[in-house]
Parts: C-alpha cells; structure tokens; sequence
C-alpha cells in the first residue's frame, strides 16, 4: 500500500454556530458550540487514514489539554502521530465562527509557530508523498521548505503543497519564497483565489491561466479548487476542468483539506489525474454535510457516493 506523510501545523478548533456577530461591547448566543481537532496537517492525516492509507504526522503541540485531545483522536483514528513533539508551551488553537454556511477564524499559533526543520528528523520519513499544508502559518519552517523537499527528493520521495491562505495579505516576506518552493513541488493544491494572489494576477484571470503559470514554473501537477464550481487539473500533457458533487452543506471547514486527501491517495496510487479529481471532489462533498472529524468519510463511504453517481471509486 503507497504510504503518506504530512508536515505542518496540529491545532484544536472551537467551533461556534452564530446567527450574527456580535457588536463591539456586546454579546450574542451561539447555537452550538464544539471542540474538534484540526490544522490542515492533521485534517489531511486524519482523512487519509479513514481513507485507507497509512499516514505519518509530523508537527508539534503543547503538553496541555488541547494537545493530548488531538492526538488522541488522531491516533484512535489510525494516525501515526509517533512523530509529533510534545512541549511544554501551547498548542494550537483556532476558533472558528460558523453563519450559516460561511466561517471566520481567530487563531492562536502555539507551537505550530515555532515548528522548524530541526523538529524534524527526516530518516524516520516513511512515505511515498510527503504533503506540506499551511505554509503560510509556519513561520519557523518556512526557510527550511526548500531543504526539506530537496531532502525529500533526494530519497525518491515525491512533494504535495497547499499554502493555504496569508493571513497577511500575500506580502512579499512571505510570498517570494515561494518562487524557490514551487519549481520543486509535485503536486501544488491551492483554491483559485491563492494562486491568483501568489502569482499577482488580477481577478480576471481564470484557472487555465494561472495553471499554465505554475506549470511553467516547474510544478509537476497542479489542481486549483474552486469549492462549489469544481476544480481544474493540470500537468503538461493536459488541463481539465471537474465540476463539484452538488451536495447540501453544513460546515465547509475542512474541505479543501478532504479534497487534498482524496486526491493525493489516489494520485500515489496511480490514477488518472481526472479521477484524483473526482475522489478528491467526492471526499470533500462529504465531508461538508457535517461538522468536524466525525462527519471525514471512510473509503467505503466514499466510493459507495461514488458508485451512486457512477464513478469509480478508490
């Protein structure tokens, strides 16, 4: 079986269901109110295993409550978490305000800020695709990307990349590193709105395009999500456009992760790069009709959604 790993950040989300926010100085009711693991590392490691594979986790949290909580879930959900640094500072911790069906953050780094190179002992890697989410979150292993993928590759493993979103607003500081980054990556994952401001395109460019851009590059694969309205995929051979499952959305949280997963287990498994796009598609749909660990679909899960619209499943 192809094996995965991923490097990044391990936090805990407090999820609250709000009607409005509050205004300065005054309170308002949450409908709901839950705790759940989360950061895209462990999101993505988490989906893998219900997805089947064997996953390593590699990152940091504090020795507190919300630390010993993620991993547990993780590791009760088959997560290799043998290789997650427990400290005695803070993990983690992202507080995400739920309206209707669109979500806001607040979080607090902890020790996914401080999370560096040396944290990382490379030989215990043991994985056929290593994937690197949250680059923008990272600061400390942010100068250590380009050695760590060289370290990768070097050992005949193959690179997934997802920035995430800059919180910072796309700064030079932490945008032009990535012009050393990307060339290397295997596989890059960003949504449309990502790679447009990674690459300083204007809103008019479409998907094609900016595909095109990364390809030029030197990215080997890339697949630019665009949540309700699919996805395009592209390697040198090919760009494709896969629509999205129409499915009825509770919580969006998580989804770009669940559709990285889907499509990276199925990437390393040798499939076409149309149906990484489907799975990853169809993993994502899934997961949104709930809220947070729980509701990550199994392999049977997926491919019995998958069998129903007449696709072929993992």
């Amino acid at each position: 079986m192809p094996r995965i790993a991923t490097v990044g950040d391990v936090n805990v989300d407090l999820i609250a269901r709000i009607d409005r926010m509050p205004e300065m100085g005054k309170q308002v009711i949450t409908r709901d109110f839950q705790t759940h693991g989360g950061g895209c590392s462990a999101n993505f490691s988490l989906s893998c295993a219900r997805l089947g594979m064997e996953v390593q986790l590699f990152g940091k949290v504090g020795d507190d409550v919300f630390g010993r909580y993620v991993l547990i879930e993780l590791e009760d959900n088959g997560v290799d978490t043998k290789n997650v640094r427990m400290t005695e500072q803070k993990t983690g911790v992202t507080v995400a305000i739920v309206q209707g069906i669109e979500r806001s953050f607040i979080t607090f780094r902890g020790e996914n800020a401080t999370f560096c190179l040396d944290d990382i002992d490379v030989s215990k890697i043991s994985a056929d695709m290593v994937h690197l989410p949250s680059y923008f979150l990272m600061d400390a292993l942010r100068d250590g990307y380009v050695k760590l993928i060289d370290l990768l590759h070097a050992a005949g493993v193959k690179v997934s990349f997802d920035t995430g979103w800059d919180p910072r607003g796309f700064i030079p500081e932490t945008v032009e590193p990535l012009f050393r980054i990307l060339p290397r990556v295997d596989v890059f994952l960003p949504n449309l709105d990502e790679a447009r401001s990674i690459l300083g395109l204007g809103p008019d460019v479409g998907p094609e395009k900016a595909a095109e851009i990364l390809l030029d590059m030197g990215v080997k694969v890339v697949a630019i999500k665009m949540g309700k309205d699919g996805c395009w995929v592209a390697d040198r051979e090919r760009i494709e456009y896969v629509p999205a499952f129409q499915v009825k959305v509770v919580d969006t949280t998580g989804a770009g992760d669940n559709f990285d997963a889907g499509f990276i287990c199925s990437y390393i498994s040798g499939r076409p790069l149309r149906e990484c796009a489907i799975i990853g598609s169809a993993t994502a749909a899934l997961k949104i009709g709930g809220i947070g660990w729980s509701t990550y679909p199994t392999r049977k899960q997926v491919n019995t959604f998958l069998a129903g619209k007449g696709f072929k499943g993992l």
